[in-house]
């Protein structure tokens, strides 16, 4: 088959490469002038990991490895901690820390260089005719059409290809925002393997390695549509604290965190500081339309707090190009594929619900400590509860188990 995929994010470049690799002939469309490699620092769990894996991507030298997460109140005082060696032992797939732009590019080296098309901006997406006649048709802004077999919507929570199939529904902002960036900062967090994160009123800090020496940080604050820097600090009235400085304002409202986010705060400046609104579609009941179907933020955008957007994307293109390696007709595949993601996504799109607001993330805090979800067997478990790659690799061990004991 012929497949169009419109968007060179992580999304789009993996179903290119699980596609071409199950012997189809791709195509993807972007419409910047070249590769998107800014963005946040990320962790890829095991699923994405694994999946990567699978499709012959390698992590050689891609970001550095996490072994250990510590949750801090605001004074320093503990809130909790987890141990990921276990976990990343038991799928036998590595947890890693890596930058967006490395994994995209990781990603476009997997690919021929004429697979990728820049400069192509996609305005609509449909299907015409019925049946075998059926095709795949993309409408790009010059007026240009391309005619493929299947065409993958991969190109955001803005996605045009949604938009036209679906409506004009935007990801609705959750009321957060991140404050982000890299920094060379000389403190052993950096060369280390951990996340440290940190919360209180003034909100929320993690920081992270990402390799090369950099260290990866986001400040979480309460945040309106149309804001171009953070709060300043808490108590502040009418206006708290707000000047025009977003690191003057960082350094204000987040002053007497613990370490190292003083060390941090003393040396970012405001060219340093990128802006991430928190947003989130309502998980859809349809995916697609005959030959056309979303993947990736396009299909279900979530918040940065449960870290596995990009771990999605990799799970839509694993379970998508395992499904178009079987013969049949593609408007049926494309439902199935919509059909096994969804409970996933369905459980994703609770916890992230809870997880992007202050009461709901003290439930969630709170149930995880009566409930000792930071135990690395309970760890194992919920990771299948967002990952079909995870569920039929647990299922494949223990019929593999079973069968030699």
């Amino acid at each position: 088959m012929k497949v169009l995929v419109i968007g060179a994010g992580v999304g789009g470049l993996a179903c290119a490469i699980g596609l071409r690799a199950a012997g189809h002939e791709v195509e993807v469309f972007e419409h910047a002038d070249q590769l998107r490699t800014g963005g946040n620092g990320m962790i890829l769990w095991p699923n994405g990991t694994g999946i990567l894996g699978e499709f012959g991507v390698s992590l050689d030298g891609l970001g550095t490895r996490l072994d250990r997460s510590v949750q801090l109140a605001q004074d320093g005082s503990p809130l909790g901690e987890a141990d990921w060696t276990e976990v990343a032992e038991y799928y036998q797939a590595s947890v890693r820390l890596v930058r967006r732009g490395r994994l995209v590019e990781r990603l476009a080296e997997s690919l021929p260089a004429d697979v990728v098309r820049f400069g192509a901006r996609c305005v609509s997406a449909e299907t015409r005719g019925t049946g075998d006649q059926a095709r795949a048709v993309a409408t790009f802004a010059d007026g240009t059409e391309v005619v493929g077999d299947v065409l993958i919507g991969a190109d955001g929570h803005r996605s045009a290809v949604r938009r036209h199939l679906l409506g004009d529904h935007p990801a609705a902002h959750t009321g957060w925002a991140t404050w982000h960036g890299v920094t060379a900062l000389p403190v052993p967090l950096t060369s280390g393997h951990e996340v440290n994160a940190f919360g209180g009123p003034a909100g929320w800090v993690a920081l992270h390695p990402v390799g090369e020496g950099l260290l990866f940080w986001a400040f979480e604050t309460p945040w309106t549509d149309g804001e171009l820097v953070p709060p300043g600090a808490l108590g502040d009235e009418p206006e708290p604290g707000r000047t025009q400085s977003a690191a003057a304002n960082l350094r204000a409202r987040f002053a007497g965190f613990p370490h190292p986010v003083p060390e941090l705060l003393e040396v970012i400046e405001d060219q340093d500081v990128g802006l991430f609104p928190h947003v989130m579609h309502r998980a859809p009941r349809r995916w697609g339309e005959g030959r056309v179907v979303l993947v990736g933020d396009a299909a279900h955008v979530v918040p940065p707090r449960v870290a596995q957007g990009v771990n999605q994307a990799l799970e839509d293109a694993w379970v998508l190009s395992g499904l178009l390696r079987e013969s049949g007709d593609p408007a049926a595949l494309l439902k199935r594929y919509a059909t096994v993601r969804k409970p996933k996504i369905r459980a994703l799109w609770m916890v992230a619900k809870m997880a992007d607001n202050d009461f709901g993330g003290k439930v969630l805090r709170t149930v995880a400590k009566v409930g000792r979800q930071a135990s690395p067997r309970a760890q194992k478990r919920n990771f299948r509860y967002f990952s079909n790659y995870l569920s039929q690799k647990s299922k494949n061990m223990r019929e593999l188990a079973r069968d030699t004991a």
